[in-house]
């Protein structure tokens, strides 16, 4: 584990997972990234909703756009930002407020397999994590996180399609 510690950090499609990891009687978030792994002295929650400000929308407001397409569901994937139209989805291992849960980026995901104690994730930069999840729910939760990327593209679309800045042919 990497011994560099920050007390702040910003999500982006560089980000690749945020793992709550104990620090004597703390959580601390263990982020890696595109870039290397280092340690943010605060829990993933806070980071979470801490990037959703600073990307211009709250953590509550990317839950409920996820609700208004899932319904009530749990553990639902939520946008934290958009790069030029893509969103940059996140996926619950667990209940989000779960001090285990452990939060993946969607385009970060290279593989998922079932192991002994769960699953094993693949992260395209080579990184794998052994996850006490079942299978079948981390294999649940990337598709939601699909579906949730595949159903924004196509409203980004539609905006983009009848946009009055667009030069008709």
């Amino acid at each position: 584990m990497s011994n560099k510690y920050v007390n702040a950090y910003l999500m982006s499609f560089n980000t690749y997972l945020l793992q709550p990891v104990k620090h004597e009687s703390k959580i601390f978030t263990c982020v890696i990234d595109k870039h290397n792994e280092l340690i943010v002295t605060r829990k993933p929650m806070h980071v979470i909703r801490k990037s959703c400000l600073s990307l211009g929308t709250t953590y509550e407001a990317a839950k409920n756009s996820a609700k208004r397409f899932f319904g009530n569901q749990h553990k639902l994937p939520i946008v934290v930002a958009y790069d030029f139209g893509l969103p940059c989805i996140f996926l619950p291992t667990y209940s989000p407020n779960s001090e285990h849960n452990i939060w993946i980026g969607l385009h970060a995901i290279k593989n998922i397999t079932p192991s002994e104690s769960g699953s094993l994730l693949t992260l395209i930069n080579g990184v794998r994590i052994e996850l006490p999840v079942k299978y079948a729910s981390i294999s649940k939760q990337f598709v939601n996180a699909s579906m949730l990327y595949k159903h924004y593209v196509e409203e980004r679309e539609k905006l983009t399609h009848h946009s009055p800045f667009q030069k008709f042919k």
